[in-house]
């Protein structure tokens, strides 16, 4: 059972009161808050540096902050934070209660903790929120859109521990979408905001090219991905399932082609931009894992209408070929049926979007064609693979 903690006024750090939570729903590593997720931490996420304020917390509750699956590389917690902010003791206070979202490097050894290791995971998120976005909506302002991409980062340190603190989206009614597939709709929004992302970062390589020098780690560089058996093998435990199944064993011969070098070639089209650019190749910040969980959608309480999606999780995000998420999202947001039937319409409306995003930011687009984009894909087919 998860115990969720409040820390009252009166017996600040003793007294709590707890309320229990099914342990199977939510992830070993979330059913207790680290010690360290207390009011000194929150204190310091909310009282600005150097402002002279003081910061009295009155009530704090902590929960997972997701279901057990719905993420894989930290541990994340909501917290409800009930405080003051004054000048001075003797000024008028005024109570506020905010909802936060703390994602921190786990500290249960396991899994997670494996993949984490080594890696700069959290290095790499830091900078997208505090570096690349800053830089992409500012492109995108000074050409006359106003664009949200994500949660806003309120505080962020890599010591003593790795932790970043958000607002909760879910304050601004934004949720992801559970036990159901994506509409056409929802993907749509995805890649109209995902076209944008892509365009700014496009110009900005374009303008400034060593502005993602540090953007070389992706997926297939981690540590624990390179050595795990779960990639390595994990063809050949398909290749074994094909066996199993007399209508699929056909196939058995095309995919032992691709046995010997799959992940060679697969990491290749990750590492592109830095160890064999490509001309003709449109080159950005890529998310990195664009799938259904990491998409926020809100829409209209009373009608239903989507009004907006928000991209959540940089800690995959690189500097690679932009297509490469188009590919990722193609197997992760799609079901089959939509794969079967409507990948053509889903990859020109984000072309077309990341079109005219990029005529907007004032680049020459000529060049920029929908068959150019399909060979681009083509030639990516390691990933697609």
């Amino acid at each position: 059972y998860l115990l969720v903690h409040t820390n009252r006024c009166s017996r600040m750090d003793n007294a709590k009161s707890m309320s229990l939570l099914t342990a199977t729903e939510y992830d070993k590593d979330e059913l207790v808050p680290p010690q360290w997720l207390n009011n000194g931490f929150f204190k310091r996420v909310l009282q600005p540096q150097n402002s002279g304020e003081i910061c009295q917390i009155t009530n704090m509750e902590i929960q997972p902050a997701t279901k057990k699956g719905e993420h894989y590389a930290s541990a994340m917690f909501r917290v409800e934070v009930t405080f003051t902010l004054s000048a001075n003791c003797e000024a008028t206070q005024c109570q506020q209660t905010k909802s936060f979202i703390v994602k921190a490097l786990p500290e249960l050894a396991g899994e997670k903790q494996r993949l984490l290791e080594n890696s700069r995971l959290f290095e790499t998120e830091i900078g997208i929120y505090n570096d690349v976005l800053p830089k992409l909506v500012e492109k995108l302002r000074l050409a006359g859109e106003c664009i949200r991409f994500g949660a806003d980062c309120l505080y962020h340190t890599l010591v003593p521990k790795k932790v970043l603190v958000f607002d909760d989206l879910r304050q601004l009614d934004y949720e992801i979408v559970r036990n159901r597939a994506l509409t056409l709709s929802e993907i749509k929004a995805g890649y109209h905001k995902l076209a944008k992302w892509h365009a700014a970062s496009y110009k900005l390589a374009i303008e400034q090219p060593n502005s993602f020098e540090t953007y070389a780690d992706s997926f297939m560089t981690l540590p624990y991905v390179v050595n795990s058996t779960f990639i390595s093998g994990g063809i050949k435990n398909f290749i074994d399932m094909l066996d199993t199944v007399s209508s699929l064993s056909m196939y058995k011969h095309y995919f032992q082609t691709l046995q010997s070098d799959w992940t060679t070639k697969c990491r290749a089209t990750y590492t592109e931009y830095f160890s064999n650019r490509q001309p003709q190749t449109w080159y950005g910040i890529c998310h990195g894992d664009l799938l259904a969980n990491n998409l926020m959608f809100r829409h209209d309480s009373l009608t239903g209408v989507l009004e907006d999606v928000l991209l959540v999780d940089y800690q995959l995000a690189y500097m690679g070929p932009l297509v490469n998420d188009l590919i990722y999202s193609y197997f992760m947001l799609y079901t089959p049926e939509q794969r079967a039937s409507n990948h053509d319409e889903l990859f020109e409306y984000y072309f077309r979007h990341f079109v005219q995003t990029l005529e907007l930011l004032g680049c020459q687009t000529e060049v920029l064609t929908f068959e150019s984009f399909q060979q681009q894909l083509k030639s990516q087919k390691g990933l697609g693979n």
